[in-house]
């Protein structure tokens, strides 16, 4: 089974349960394993707080291996609310961090998505940042179809 069948039979199992969250959504793939909070799911979109996949490719990546994949993934990811580009690259601990540039501003403060790129994960969150107060997840909405396309960018840029 391919990867898109997958993700679109568990975002249907899990929306039979209960249409508001949270959902555990955990997929093993061949190379790795999808894991993502959901908080909604609906029959076109869903919502996550948290999308993840681990992969044992990436278990001694280099700094740069990881910069590459960086890369891959703020061009392949221009269809978020947001494009993402590195802001920090961490040689020693071998992480390159990731965030909306520019982020959403508005009146209600700053909203912006992060996607953290380590060995072994590739992690993406979305945050909200009133003015003056300490940032906070926020759940990310999108259509199950973007949801899949996610899934396929990040094993592809791993490969």
């Amino acid at each position: 089974m391919t990867i898109k069948p997958q993700i679109h039979t568990e975002l249907n199992r899990l929306a039979s349960l209960a249409a508001t969250g949270p959902h555990a959504l955990c997929i093993d793939l061949v190379d790795g394993r999808l894991e993502a909070t959901l908080t909604q799911i609906d029959p076109l979109a869903c919502a996550f707080e948290y999308f993840s996949y681990k992969t044992g490719k990436l278990a001694n990546a280099t700094v740069d291996q990881l910069k590459d994949i960086a890369n891959t993934l703020s061009t392949r990811l221009s269809y978020l609310l947001e494009s993402i580009s590195p802001i920090e690259i961490d040689d020693e601990a071998c992480v390159v961090q990731m965030r909306s540039n520019p982020p959403q501003k508005d009146d209600d403060g700053t909203r912006y998505y992060e996607l953290v790129v380590t060995r072994g994960e590739l992690n993406l969150c979305r945050y909200s940042r009133p003015s003056g107060r300490v940032r906070r997840v926020v759940s990310a909405n999108v259509t199950r179809e973007v949801f899949e396309r996610l899934v396929e960018d990040f094993v592809a840029a791993v490969a």
